[in-house]
C-alpha cells in the first residue's frame, strides 16, 4: 500500500527544515547539547521522512533494489 504521492515534496521539506533545526541546535548549544532536546527535533523528522518513503510507489523500490544487488 502507498500513499498518495502529491505529498512526498512536503514530507521531504518537512524532514529537511527539521534536519536543519536539529544541526542548527547543536551547533549553537555545542558543549552543552542536550540529549532530550534533540530527541524531540529528531524524532518527528524521521517520521517524515519515513512517511516521504512510504509515497513511492512499489515498483520503484523494488526496481531500485533488483539493481543494487
Amino acid at each position: 500500500m502507498t500513499m498518495n504521492p502529491k505529498f512526498r515534496s512536503v514530507y521531504l521539506l518537512g524532514g529537511v527544515i527539521g534536519l536543519a533545526l536539529l544541526i542548527w541546535e547543536a551547533a549553537n548549544t555545542f558543549p552543552d547539547i542536550d540529549p532530550i532536546h534533540v530527541l524531540v527535533i529528531a524524532v518527528p523528522d524521521l517520521v517524515f521522512f519515513f512517511l516521504a518513503y512510504k509515497t513511492y510507489p512499489e515498483a520503484v523500490k523494488v526496481r531500485k533494489y533488483r539493481r543494487s544487488r
